[in-house]
């Protein structure tokens, strides 16, 4: 997942540019909740230290959160089990989850899972973004949604390649075929374009 978020990054430099947006590492959503015991327990979060990876991953060169970029894309695993998409925008606070399949978790169950990432992400990003007054919302937990209309990915094994799929499509403004109009055979399909294009880009 992490080769393919790389991957997808030096494809789309372009767009990510032009519309402030940002592919990255898998390591946002884990680091995030192997921070968030420590976090949560701290009454002063404003003071909590966070992991080098992430704050590296903020303030990454030319993809500086809340200068450089607004709507960051990652992917997620829930229970290390069932991949998902995220596209967060920092500055309205909102997540759209990107899940292919739906019915495997309760809203519920969702938000326990989101919320390290939820409650976090406000901290993080006013402490090690420094963004400017006008920009910033506040320290409210960040909220979330669920995209609904989507393919819906039933085989096992899929999970990961299709929230990529996913992000890819939405941070396009979800083009032909949309995703709704994936299918079992577009991901088979899909799953060997993306094999190839992470063996051209690690040779």
């Amino acid at each position: 997942m992490e080769i393919l978020m790389y991957m997808l990054a030096g494809r789309h430099r372009e767009l990510l540019d032009r519309e402030k947006l940002a592919f990255t590492t898998p390591y946002l959503a884990s680091g995030i909740q192997e921070v968030f015991k420590g976090f949560k327990k701290l009454a002063r979060k404003d003071r909590f230290k966070w992991d080098t990876r992430l704050t590296e991953l903020v303030l990454q060169p030319g993809k500086k959160w809340m200068e450089d970029v607004f709507t960051i894309y990652t992917p997620m695993i829930w229970e290390d089990r069932h991949w998902v998409g995220l596209a967060i925008n920092l500055d309205m606070g909102y997540v759209e989850i990107l899940d292919p399949l739906p019915t495997l978790y309760g809203d519920n169950k969702v938000q326990k899972l989101m919320d390290p990432i939820l409650t976090s992400l406000p901290y993080l990003v006013k402490k090690v973004a420094k963004p400017q007054q006008t920009q910033f919302r506040g320290l409210k937990p960040f909220y979330w949604e669920r995209i609904t209309g989507s393919y819906i990915n039933e085989r096992s094994g899929d999970c990961g390649p299709v929230s990529i799929k996913f992000m890819e499509l939405h941070s396009h403004g979800d083009p032909l075929p949309h995703m709704s109009g994936i299918t079992d055979g577009t991901v088979d399909d899909l799953r060997k374009q993306y094999a190839m294009d992470v063996y051209k880009t690690i040779v």
